[in-house]
């Protein structure tokens, strides 16, 4: 009988990691109903209903693994869980820091879902995985609910004020529907971008509102469609890890630095357009190279509307094309004799591709004359301008008490000076960011001794993944085909030079932000794991590269959910 459960629950698992997009949409959908993700929105039904899901869940697991031996001791595992899920939202429900006791709570109970699976003989590479992404969304749930429209923010603003910013850009689709603005876009900050992303969140707003919504709440709830975003992009990276095959630990270590990585946390609570874009961006990644193994013409489709619709988000989603033009050219000349198929394929991706990608910016160009690569300067008596620093200092120089102050500098937002190496500024943003109300020890000095942590547990990490990488990609053995070493090399590349010009091209420290080349986290994680599966020998060295990297990932893993616990009190 125990036998016919597992087979029954191991089909069970192999049709939810089938559908993993499903999956972890579903999981949103269900936490948006628990406070419409925000603290404002919690009420007796959000714990009632918290309690239920968690409970039919519960009792799903118990009889999906067979746990217990009668239907008695079925009986007492689900009572006694549903008195500590009962106990544990009480809990919650008194405590001024709510969401760092639904993180630590989920966390508990995937922990013991992962026990149970190991006693069932159930728990493997794959269903560990799963759990790790439930975590991660977990992770990023618990930020969005603290976390409003108005903080660690960039180039918002606010909801029903000025009318700038992307939450005056969302707002005026939200009332104007689709008609498009007969107004220089340039009269309103941030007007400029290409509408896809807010034109999602405008059309969730008006839904909530339609059904009855209070219009303040509606515009937190729609802080779902990010964390959604965030929530997706683990499961692109799992599907992308998985076509370079990399497998057992390398893989979970690579998906752990993804699941857990801040800036995907802090990502899940923009309401700025950066996400929607990398989402697309690592989209495209993934459907180029099941192109390049199969290079039909059912296949580019995918590959076409993502590259469009991700510089329809944002214009910075042409990055990955030279990338893609690189399998493309290779595929081409590979099958020269069929030339004409894929002329015929290549057509037919420029013809989606560059309407959707570039057809605002076009219209901008033919009716206001604004250049196709507009981007508002701000001048050099900008407090934050650091132009005056040299090349050399920019880029060679980590000294002058930089690495002292482990946050990214701004001098308006409480740092001793503002940052002006583009490296370190990468590094710091990717932790913490910079915006409004930043996360330092100034705004919340309960971090004073976890920041530090973090950064250099980060900052090493980060360095190993990026040597790891470039080791993976300039290696024959790493397991990977020369043509897809090259593609990720370019995309990699491209993203890095672009970020260092775009940084002297506008020597501002809000410039120096991971959130221009987020790519690179899942590139230089998956150089990582690569890197791990080459060494996977008994020699000393290739043991102490293993096991300083699985103390690395655990020991980020863990001190990021500490800050990110700690950040979710009262700022100071």
């Amino acid at each position: 009988m125990r036998q016919e459960t597992k087979i029954a629950s191991g089909r069970l698992f192999d049709r939810l990691a089938k559908h993993p997009f499903l999956c972890v949409t579903g999981m949103c959908v269900l936490l948006f109903f628990f406070g419409y993700c925000d603290l404002s929105g919690f009420s007796t039904m959000s714990y009632v209903f918290a309690g239920v899901t968690a409970a039919c869940l519960t009792l799903m697991l118990i009889l999906l693994c067979n746990i217990g031996k009668s239907m008695g001791e079925k009986a007492v595992v689900f009572l006694t869980a549903a008195a500590l899920i009962t106990g544990a939202l009480l809990l919650i429900h008194s405590y001024d820091n709510s969401p760092a006791l639904i993180l630590w709570f989920s966390l508990f109970v995937l922990a013991a879902a992962a026990a149970l699976l190991r006693v069932a003989d159930m728990l493997n590479e794959r269903t560990f995985i799963m759990l790790m992404i439930a975590a991660g969304i977990m992770l990023r749930f618990m930020y969005v609910l603290y976390t409003s429209s108005v903080i660690r923010q960039h180039d918002v603003g606010s909801f029903s004020s000025t009318g700038i910013g992307h939450a005056g850009y969302i707002e005026y689709w939200y009332k104007n529907g689709l008609k498009l603005p007969d107004f220089d876009v340039r009269a309103y900050w941030q007007f400029y971008h290409p509408p896809l992303h807010h034109w999602l969140m405008a059309l969730l707003l008006r839904l909530l509102t339609d059904i009855g919504m209070p219009y303040a709440t509606a515009c937190e709830a729609i802080q779902v469609l990010p964390l959604l975003y965030s929530s997706l992009c683990m499961v692109v990276c799992y599907r992308i890890f998985r076509i370079v095959r990399l497998k057992a630990m390398p893989l979970v270590i690579a998906m752990a630095i993804l699941c857990f990585h801040p800036t995907f946390v802090l990502m899940g609570g923009f309401y700025n357009n950066d996400l929607l874009c990398v989402l697309l961006m690592l989209m495209s990644v993934l459907f180029a190279l099941r192109w390049y193994r199969e290079p039909t013409l059912r296949r580019i489709l995918p590959i076409a509307l993502c590259v469009g619709l991700g510089m329809m988000s944002k214009l910075s989603g042409w990055m990955v094309a030279p990338a893609i033009a690189v399998i493309f050219l290779y595929v081409f000349v590979k099958n020269i004799k069929s030339w004409l198929i894929f002329l015929g394929q290549f057509a037919l991706f420029g013809a989606i591709c560059a309407p959707l990608g570039l057809w605002w910016q076009v219209r901008n160009l033919l009716t206001l004359q604004i250049p196709l690569t507009y981007v508002p300067k701000l001048g050099e008596n900008d407090p934050q301008f650091v132009g005056a620093h040299s090349v050399a200092e920019r880029l060679f120089d980590f000294g002058n008490g930089q690495l002292s102050y482990v946050y990214d500098a701004f001098g308006f937002y409480g740092a001793p000076y503002y940052e002006y190496n583009p490296t370190l500024g990468l590094v710091k943003t990717s932790l913490f960011d910079e915006c409004a109300q930043a996360i330092n020890d100034t705004n919340f000095p309960q971090i004073h001794v976890t920041g530090p942590i973090l950064f250099w547990i980060g900052a090493a990490l980060g360095l190993l993944c990026f040597v790891a990488f470039i080791v993976s990609m300039l290696s024959k053995k790493s397991g990977v085909d020369g043509v897809t070493r090259v593609f990720f090399g370019v995309f990699a590349v491209t993203m890095l030079v672009s970020y260092y010009i775009f940084c002297f091209e506008f020597p501002l420290t809000c410039t120096m932000n991971i959130r221009y080349c987020v790519p690179l986290i899942p590139l230089f994680a998956m150089g990582l794991g690569l890197l791990l599966q080459r060494f996977s020998g008994d020699s000393l060295s290739q043991k102490l590269l293993r096991y300083s990297s699985y103390a690395l990932t655990a020991a980020f893993a863990v001190s990021v959910c500490v800050v990110y616990t700690q950040i979710g009190l009262p700022a100071v």
